[in-house]
């Protein structure tokens, strides 16, 4: 059955988009899955910078306005994941988010797993979106006011009886009472805590995914787990030298 998953934060700059694109490339690339992610921000489209492009022909937009079919929308990326993006023009972003659930109707019969990138936030875009998908992980950095925002967005997942995978940590190195208080504050699983690191920058400066590029790092070690924990598999190819580094993070 099609897993449909929002990749959901409640503050835009918590690095959500880059997530998402590690998340969708290494489930296509690690697990072999067929991954299809959205980028469902209509109006601020991040997605496709982030795997390496920035304009395409045909854009989610031009699908949820009626003017082209979803397969017209749907591009490749090396790892075997396939994109739909968002459009980067202004005078395309006056569209119907609620749409998306005919896209996802659509695509639920040919693959595996359909990944949103959402709205930061809870704009009417962003509810749409997520009244559209079936679990949500949330990413959130470790300042407070980041955590507030995730806190309303994990309440409004809760309201709307969406099953939550967890909660990504993103740009931290927390010790492990603070994460305690995160998980207790949050109430919701913890999947992990990708720390902060220049191989991160470096990959989005380059357009690719650090869990590929940067496969020995910290954050990609860490973000292995993570997709462990999301997928409920161990992580492919995950060598005993990365096992025992892994030891003593």
């Amino acid at each position: 059955m099609t897993r449909v998953v929002g990749i959901v934060s409640g503050k835009g700059g918590v690095g959500k988009t880059t997530i998402a694109a590690n998340m969708g490339a290494s489930l296509a690339w690690d697990y072999g899955n067929n991954v299809v992610a959205i980028d469902a921000n209509t109006t601020s489209s991040n997605l496709g910078l982030n795997l390496g492009a920035y304009r395409f022909p045909v854009t989610l937009n031009d699908v949820l306005s009626g003017k082209a079919d979803v397969t017209d929308a749907i591009y490749a990326h090396p790892s075997g994941l396939k994109i739909i993006p968002s459009s980067t023009f202004n005078e395309d972003i006056s569209v119907d988010p609620a749409k998306i659930k005919d896209v996802i109707g659509y695509l639920k019969e040919y693959v595996d797993f359909i990944l949103l990138d959402c709205p930061p936030t809870l704009s009417d875009e962003a509810t749409s979106m997520i009244k559209a998908i079936d679990e949500a992980v949330i990413v959130t950095n470790p300042e407070w006011a980041a955590l507030l925002e995730a806190k309303r967005t994990i309440d409004y997942l809760k309201k709307n009886k969406k099953d939550i995978i967890g909660v990504i940590i993103n740009k931290a190195d927390l010790e492990p009472e603070e994460v305690v208080k995160v998980k207790k504050a949050l109430n919701v699983p913890i999947l992990g805590m990708v720390p902060s690191d220049d191989a991160v920058t470096r990959s989005v400066d380059k357009r690719v995914p650090f869990i590929h590029v940067y496969g020995r790092t910290r954050p990609s070690r860490a973000f292995k787990k993570i997709m462990e924990e999301v997928t409920g598999q161990s992580f492919p190819n995950r060598g005993i030298i990365e096992r025992i580094i892994g030891w003593f993070d």
